[in-house]
């Protein structure tokens, strides 16, 4: 593997995206045309090396940061997390998963999307690939962009349509970009999948909570209360919302009770 060195580079280099330096950098482009040649398992085992040697010297220096007298003028790390081990294997979920959620932190979202959208595309017999891509939906939800996590989801399903954590995953985004009629069938189907499941069930009353079926609604959430572990309170916080839901409709009724 070729050795990679901290320079007075890398405060201009944290500026590129991954594929900037990819095309820019020697030492990322050398890792490549390295790996390129070798075995698929190998390609794994070197980006895995890699990918955890980065997320530990990230850790690392994100402790030392916090002790007395820290150095100031530690060596930074020559790429950003993630990246060399996307260099060695262009198909490493987890690095996929962290490039494509450093590029969408820079702001470059259409570079951080082809990144995430890359993850549908893999096997789906990859490791932890049913757990990155909800990551990763997750990620992009955080930052606020229910669109693209859609986007996701819709691209997981074509990879495998009856993968509940997918149905579940875009009827979830659907509610959050305010597509509850949208959203409404892939939640159904999500119970139909597994009626007993409380996170299912709290999403689903939701819905139907934020479409004014309220009635529907607190049935499900009763029953997602019912099922849910005694840590989880969002079914009863659901409920709670619901209530002051249909006080507010009541309030506002022309001529109504």
């Amino acid at each position: 593997m070729t050795k990679k060195t901290a320079s007075a580079k890398t405060t201009s280099r944290a500026k590129q995206c991954f594929a900037e330096h990819l095309a820019r950098d020697p030492e990322l482009s050398a890792l490549r045309a390295e790996y390129a040649g070798e075995s698929a398992t190998k390609r794994r085992k070197a980006a895995g090396w890699a990918y955890d040697e980065s997320i530990a010297s990230s850790l690392f220096r994100a402790a030392i940061a916090h002790l007395p007298n820290a150095r100031e003028n530690w060596p930074a790390p020559a790429w950003p997390a993630g990246f060399e081990a996307l260099a060695i294997d262009p198909e490493y979920a987890p690095a996929l998963l962290t490039v494509g959620g450093y590029e969408l932190a820079c702001g470059r979202k259409a570079e951080g999307m082809e990144l995430l959208l890359q993850l549908t595309r893999l096997s789906p017999k990859t490791e932890d690939w049913i757990e990155i891509i909800d990551e990763a939906g997750q990620a992009l939800m955080d930052g606020g962009d229910a669109a693209n996590t859609c986007k996701l989801y819709e691209a997981a399903l074509e990879a495998s349509p009856g993968e509940q954590a997918f149905i579940t995953g875009l009827g979830w985004a659907l509610c959050r970009a305010g597509k509850q009629q949208d959203a409404l069938p892939w939640l159904e189907r999500a119970v139909a999948n597994d009626p007993n499941n409380s996170t299912v069930l709290n999403d689903y009353g939701w819905g139907l909570a934020e479409l004014g079926r309220f009635d529907e609604a607190q049935k499900v959430l009763e029953k997602a209360i019912q099922l849910a572990p005694a840590e989880d309170d969002l079914p009863a916080n659901n409920l709670a919302r619901l209530q002051q839901l249909r006080k507010n409709a009541r309030a506002f009724r022309p001529n109504g009770p």
